[in-house]
């Protein structure tokens, strides 16, 4: 009996698995990169599918009125059918099939002169040799646009300069500009250049790295409008620090290292990491 039980279990499995392979057969596969449109009317560009299917590419669905799909073999185009003119990029979702595989890509319509777009932060994390917490919001801070959310320094003279902030992507990215976000007191409108020199380098593995970046914010500071700043305090301190890489660098990890404060007990803050791509 117990023969019989184990063979119809088998007879079983084997239907099962049998049956399992042919509702999900082998269907190839299509990748479309991101498409990239200037902001004028009449922009185009074409972006090539890879693809192991022979069939022809189709296009389902374009799920924005200003822009236009057409495919050629692999060779797939995308024009814009007016111009962007918003202060920001806008996106566009483009649905195709080959054979019985679909697949999306997207397609962005850059601003006016627009150069350089974000990374997604959302995943990113950060750890560092140490952080007051309970003021400003500790390392999570790093990755919101809120400054009023910042990492600060530790109260400990425990602590000394440099301070460290490491910072891990989740991948490896082509890197070609960086935001430092300054603290921002709402109250009184004031910025906070509490950072006198940071340098910032970049690694793939977390082992070695190479320096890609720094800067100085050193005081007294004279503002664009001739207005001389001597406090680490004002609103005329400028939201950010912007680094442009003379060429991209790609990285996972990066290492802020702060080796000078405005301060006369090195206390400083950091409110946000942005790492952008050139587009």
């Amino acid at each position: 009996m117990k023969k019989i039980s184990y063979l119809l279990l088998l007879f079983f499995s084997a239907i099962v698995c049998g049956c399992s392979e042919y509702e999900q057969p082998y269907v190839g596969y299509i990748v479309v990169e991101r498409a990239v449109l200037d902001a004028a009317a009449n922009s185009s560009t074409t972006v090539i599918a890879d693809t192991d299917i022979s069939s022809d590419i189709v296009v389902d669905n374009v799920d924005a009125d200003w822009c236009q799909v057409s495919v050629n073999g692999k060779e797939i185009t995308v024009t814009a059918t007016s111009a962007n003119t918003d202060s920001s990029y806008r996106t566009a979702t483009v649905s195709v099939t080959s054979g019985y595989r679909q697949a999306t890509f997207t397609v962005l319509q850059k601003y006016d002169g627009q150069e350089f777009l974000q990374y997604d932060w959302t995943r990113w994390t950060a750890t560092g040799n140490g952080v007051e917490a309970s003021d400003g919001g500790g390392y999570p801070s790093l990755f919101k646009e809120e400054r009023t959310n910042f990492w600060h320094s530790p109260y400990s003279y425990s602590v000394p300069l440099p301070y460290i902030l490491e910072i891990d992507m989740k991948e490896e990215l082509e890197c070609a500009m960086f935001h430092i976000g300054r603290r921002h007191y709402a109250p009184n409108g004031n910025n906070y250049g509490t950072v006198k020199t940071m340098n910032i380098y970049a690694s793939t593995d977390n082992e070695n790295y190479e320096k890609v970046a720094d800067f100085t914010f050193a005081l007294p500071w004279t503002a664009p409008d001739g207005t001389v700043v001597k406090s680490y305090t004002s609103p005329l301190i400028p939201a950010y620090e912007e680094l442009v890489l003379s060429s991209p660098v790609k990285a996972r990890y990066f290492r802020l290292e702060i080796t000078e404060t405005n301060t006369s007990n090195n206390a400083c803050q950091v409110a946000y990491f942005k790492v952008f791509e050139r587009i």
